[in-house]
C-alpha cells in the first residue's frame, strides 16, 4: 500500500481563465496536479471543474463535473460563493478515503508536512470539539484582525486537510436561503450595513459554523461581535483547527498571494499554539522566533493608530 492512499484531494475551481475571472495564471492547475503526484504518491486526485474548461494536459483520477451556478445574488453571501461551495461539495461526494484535502486549481503543493501536522496536536476541550480531528488550514489569509481589531470566523479557504467527515461539514451546504438562519443573518445584514462590511471568508465561515453549533454568532459587519464571541472562536479553534504558515505545512500559493513579509492581520502558527496551549495542553511548548517578535511590534503599532 503507497503512503497516502487513505487521502483523497479534491482539487477545486475553474482551469483557465473566464470573461469575468482573469486571475488564473497559465498551466497552474496542471503545476497544482502534478505536485499532488510527487508530494502524495498514491494519494487519488479528483479534479472538480466547470463545464467547458479546457483539460487539455492535465492529469487526474476522476473528473466531476458541474454547471457553473454563476455568480451569487441572494444579498449576503460573497459572489462567489455559490462557486466555492458547488466545486468543493461536489468532489468530496466521490472521496472514498477517511481523508482528504481540499486544494484550489490556482495554488500547488511544495511537501506533504501537513499530515503529520494533522495529528501532532491531538489534545481538545471535549466542550468545544465539533470535529472528529483536527482540520489543518494554511496561515495566508486567515485573518486575526483588521484595522488593528480583533476579527473572528476568517479563516482562508485555500487548503483544507482532515478527515473527509469534517470537510463534508465545512463545504457539503444547502443553498444559503435553505439555511434555518439564513433570513436573521439577511436582516442583520440589512440593518447594519458600514464601512467595514464582512469579509468574504467571514461570510463563509459563519454559515458553516453556524450549521454545526448555535453558539457560533450571526454577524453583519467585520467587528460585530462581543468578548463572548471571540473567546468561543479562540476555543474553537484550538480544539478543532491548526493553523500553519503555508510555506511549512507544504503549501504552495500563486503569485498574487505570495508575501515577502508574513501580513501582521494574519494568525501565525505561534499565535494558534499559544491558543492550543491555553485551551488543550498546558505542556506544549511555545518558540521564541524573530519572525513572531516582529509581528508583534508590528501589531502593537497598527492597535496605536485610530480607525479612519
Amino acid at each position: 500500500m503507497s503512503q497516502f492512499e487513505h487521502i483523497s484531494v479534491i482539487v477545486q475551481g475553474p482551469v483557465q481563465n473566464t470573461p469575468d475571472r482573469t486571475h488564473h495564471e497559465a498551466g497552474i492547475t496542471q503545476r497544482c496536479l502534478s505536485s499532488i503526484r510527487t508530494f502524495l504518491p498514491g494519494a487519488r486526485i479528483i479534479l472538480s471543474t466547470w463545464t467547458n474548461q479546457d483539460l487539455t494536459g492535465l492529469e487526474y483520477d476522476e473528473l466531476v463535473i458541474s454547471d457553473d451556478p454563476g455568480q451569487n445574488t441572494d444579498g449576503f453571501c460573497p459572489k462567489n460563493y455559490y462557486r466555492q461551495i458547488t466545486s468543493s461539495k461536489a468532489g468530496l461526494s466521490r472521496v472514498t478515503t477517511p481523508y482528504a484535502v481540499k486544494l484550489r486549481t490556482d495554488n500547488f503543493l511544495i511537501g506533504n508536512e501537513f499530515v503529520a501536522l494533522q495529528q501532532q496536536y491531538p489534545a481538545n476541550n471535549p466542550a468545544d470539539k465539533l470535529f472528529t480531528e483536527k482540520v489543518v488550514i494554511n496561515a495566508n489569509l486567515f485573518r486575526k484582525s483588521s484595522h488593528g481589531r480583533d476579527v473572528i470566523m476568517s479563516p482562508s479557504d485555500f487548503f483544507y486537510f482532515g478527515r473527509t467527515e469534517d470537510l463534508n461539514k465545512i463545504w457539503q451546504q444547502p443553498p444559503f436561503l435553505e439555511q434555518s438562519f439564513a433570513q436573521q443573518l439577511l436582516e442583520k445584514h440589512r440593518r447594519k450595513q458600514g464601512k467595514f462590511p464582512l469579509e468574504a471568508e467571514q461570510a463563509y465561515c459563519q454559515i458553516w459554523l453556524r450549521r454545526l453549533t448555535e453558539q457560533a454568532p450571526l454577524m453583519a459587519h467585520r467587528f460585530d461581535h462581543r468578548a463572548p464571541d471571540l473567546l468561543f472562536w479562540q476555543r474553537f479553534l484550538a480544539s478543532n483547527i491548526v493553523i500553519v504558515e503555508p510555506e511549512i505545512m507544504g503549501l504552495g500559493l500563486r503569485k498574487i498571494s505570495q508575501r515577502k513579509f508574513k501580513r501582521a492581520n494574519e494568525f501565525s502558527h505561534i499565535d494558534w499554539l499559544k491558543l492550543y496551549k491555553t485551551h488543550c495542553d498546558s505542556t506544549v511548548h511555545i518558540p521564541f522566533t524573530l519572525e513572531q517578535l516582529r509581528l508583534s511590534l508590528v501589531r502593537l503599532v497598527k492597535n496605536c493608530r485610530p480607525i479612519k
